[in-house]
């Protein structure tokens, strides 16, 4: 089985850009029982031309997308991303939404997602993408590698996307990155894994600490504290799936200055011991080396 980073344009390879704005699209034929590793600092909008995979994000456990099918997966995510059919993938690579026109049109769909249970579903492809798709894949076939061309041909399918499809659509698919403030939104999910706290969340936003929690509660409707747990938890619970894994590992990774410290917090989450945990979700009895 193959594994490496199949979603990264060229251009986007490259230390330094023309544009601030980094964005492009990648064409890929790959072989049943490859996995694929997505570029974390990017979304990805995936469309499955052929074939079939199997993705899991975040607490989103072992979804299948088959031909015809449109999923999305935000920057930072955690992911697993299985081939379980010959397939062919076309994605829509970008770090941010940028255009006035589709901040606007994303934005007007928050009172649909407010009220929505997002379960990481697709939605399927139409002829006028099918159309668009086929245009793309002839360009990068011809070895087109200009950056501006792929940043109005993003521009494109996101108008594309707002004109055929209905708002319900769009929140289904663009849930993660939707809200009242797609900038302050994009910046907590870019940021929240790279600090140790709310202060220092708030103090990288520019924000006082006030204004921030104010803000936060508005975007995500809880209090930030209360969200970084459970942001925590479920990264935390992602990794524990993981083979091998050992507590000793997830002690460093999530900073945690005692194994006393780390049981006490899956307990609180959990309602179970580290290795139990590890346990139900491996699906075997773990031997960590640790006390839990």
């Amino acid at each position: 089985m193959l594994s490496e980073n199949l979603y990264l344009p060229e251009h986007l390879s490259c230390k330094h850009y023309v544009s601030d704005y980094s964005c492009g699209f990648v064409h890929r034929n790959i072989k049943s029982g490859d996995h694929v590793d997505l570029a974390d600092r990017f979304n990805h909008l995936i469309f499955v031309l052929e074939g079939a995979v199997i993705v899991s994000y975040d607490e989103f456990a072992n979804r299948h997308f088959k031909k015809g099918d449109v999923f999305f997966i935000p920057r930072t995510a955690e992911t697993k991303f299985t081939v379980v059919e010959d397939s062919k993938l076309t994605v829509c690579v970008f770090d941010a939404i940028r255009g006035i026109c589709e901040k606007f049109n994303l934005h007007s769909c928050w009172s649909i997602c407010k009220d929505m249970k997002y379960d990481f579903r697709p939605v399927r492809i139409i002829p006028q993408i099918e159309a668009f798709l086929d245009q793309i894949i002839y360009y990068l076939g011809q070895g087109l590698k200009c950056e501006h061309f792929y940043e109005l041909k993003t521009q494109e399918i996101f108008l594309i996307l707002r004109w055929f499809y209905t708002k319900e659509q769009l929140s289904l698919l663009f849930y993660p990155i939707i809200g009242q403030s797609l900038d302050f939104k994009g910046f907590v999910l870019d940021n929240h894994l790279k600090v140790k706290n709310i202060n220092d969340l708030s103090n990288l936003s520019m924000m006082g600490r006030s204004s921030f929690d104010i803000k936060f509660k508005k975007e995500f409707g809880m209090p930030p504290g209360e969200w970084l747990l459970k942001q925590k938890a479920k990264h935390i619970k992602i990794h524990m799936a993981i083979p091998g894994v050992t507590i000793s590992d997830l002690l460093i990774k999530f900073d945690f200055n005692s194994a006393t410290h780390f049981t006490r917090f899956c307990k609180q989450h959990f309602g179970c011991t580290p290795s139990k945990m590890m346990a139900t979700l491996q699906g075997k009895k773990l031997n960590t080396g640790l006390s839990a």
